[in-house]
């Protein structure tokens, strides 16, 4: 599956090889594969694909998934990432658990932050506790006005406006 032609098989395979390691790790402390070296070989090359008949997106969604796989494997420590919705986060800190809001998320559309929310069941799949609740000042109170956003774009604007020119200058200089 992991030289199929279609770049989602490939990457569903891939998460699947990290997902049976992290599972089989999880039942057997000392788990070890016989064949790692050609697995992490075979996810080197597909985290370093660069061919040109593949479109740029496929090409970067699959080079960033392998990558993770491969360090997956390879160190046995899983990418961590935040999900933000209302006044809350979920952090997303392994294979099984990033399937799972996949899958969710794939189902809920646009919709899955107003379920992770409000959903007792969602919540209770990701071990959220109760939905919170919250009276309108409080909901007020935690977003930021609209002055405040304002300066805080034209702080980011204007300091990548400066570094920008720093590597401009870095280039002149070079040329």
């Amino acid at each position: 599956m992991l030289s199929s032609d279609n770049v989602n098989l490939r990457i569903v395979a891939g998460e699947t090889i990290a997902l049976l390691f992290e599972l089989a790790r999880d039942m057997e402390e000392g788990f070890f594969y016989d064949e790692t070296d050609l697995l992490c070989t075979k996810l080197k090359a597909l985290a370093t694909d660069s061919n040109k008949y593949r479109a740029k997106t496929d090409r970067r969604k699959q080079r960033s998934i392998f990558r993770d796989v491969l360090h997956y494997i390879e160190n046995g420590e899983c990418h961590e990432e935040t999900i933000k919705f209302g006044l809350e986060c979920m952090y997303v800190d392994s294979w099984a658990r990033r399937r799972t809001y996949n899958a969710f998320k794939e189902a809920l559309g646009s919709g899955v932050r107003h379920h992770l929310q409000n959903n007792e069941l969602l919540r209770e799949i990701f071990e959220l506790g109760p939905p919170l609740v919250l009276d309108a000042a409080a909901i007020k109170a935690s977003k930021i006005s609209r002055f405040e956003k304002h300066l805080y774009n034209s702080a980011a604007f204007k300091a990548r406006t400066k570094a920008r020119s720093r590597v401009r200058d870095k280039r002149a200089d070079v040329l």
